[in-house]
């Protein structure tokens, strides 16, 4: 795959356009830290939108949801989504009103998705996902699932072809009248210790380690 998404007129952003990337590393890496996406499809000429959980594996988005979902079973009968993240990394104090922002890193994929119906591939794929929410050490110390428990979930896979990102991460604050005061808030997600339940406390287990794989990077 190139380095650098094709530019389509979807993707190709005019206003603010240096604040676009279709660096596929860039792209990639967004769409991983982020812990929700915001999934549109139009269902009978009107727009709809979900937030689900997701993963990539490699150049494929993962949703997956209960197989009666309307929007997953909109895009596996061949409706084209418009998946996003959205990442906040700080707010922008101004000193004029008008000048404020934030400082944020988005992606947007476009494209159609393939139902998984095969159930050793739909097991697979899940297991990847379970273990991009809470870590690879989980799946080997808990019981399997139960036969036929994937059965109720429907998983659409969605190529990562057409796609773009957005990254405001330099504002400039300082302009302006003097006495006011300027700079940014940090906005970061922070996963806090983990908490046992009266179960694991009484057992006297600690948490694994990788409890938390998308934990947000310090900038720096």
């Amino acid at each position: 795959m190139p380095d650098q998404f094709a530019r389509t007129a979807r993707t190709t952003m005019r206003r603010r356009a240096r604040r676009a990337t279709y660096d596929v590393d860039t792209v990639h890496a967004i769409l991983d830290e982020a812990l929700i996406a915001s999934v549109a499809v139009a269902i009978d000429g009107v727009a709809h939108v979900q937030p689900m959980i997701h993963a990539r594996i490699g150049e494929e988005l993962i949703l997956h949801g209960l197989a009666t979902n309307r929007l997953l079973n909109a895009i596996a009968g061949g409706g084209e989504a418009c998946i996003n993240v959205a990442i906040i990394d700080a707010l922008a104090v101004c000193r004029r009103i008008e000048d404020h922002s934030m400082l944020y890193r988005s992606a947007t994929v476009y494209g159609r998705g393939r139902l998984v119906a095969d159930e050793s591939e739909k097991a697979a794929i899940m297991t990847q996902v379970f273990e991009s929410l809470v870590g690879k050490s989980r799946t080997g110390a808990l019981p399997p699932l139960p036969e036929g428990y994937l059965e109720g979930t429907m998983v659409v896979v969605v190529p990562i072809e057409e796609a773009v990102g957005k990254v405001n991460s330099d504002v400039p604050t300082e302009e302006g009248p003097e006495g006011a005061w300027s700079g940014f808030v940090p906005v970061e997600v922070a996963y806090g210790e983990p908490r046992p339940d009266g179960r694991t406390a009484a057992e006297g287990l600690s948490p694994p380690p990788d409890l938390t794989p998308r934990r947000k990077r310090l900038h720096g």
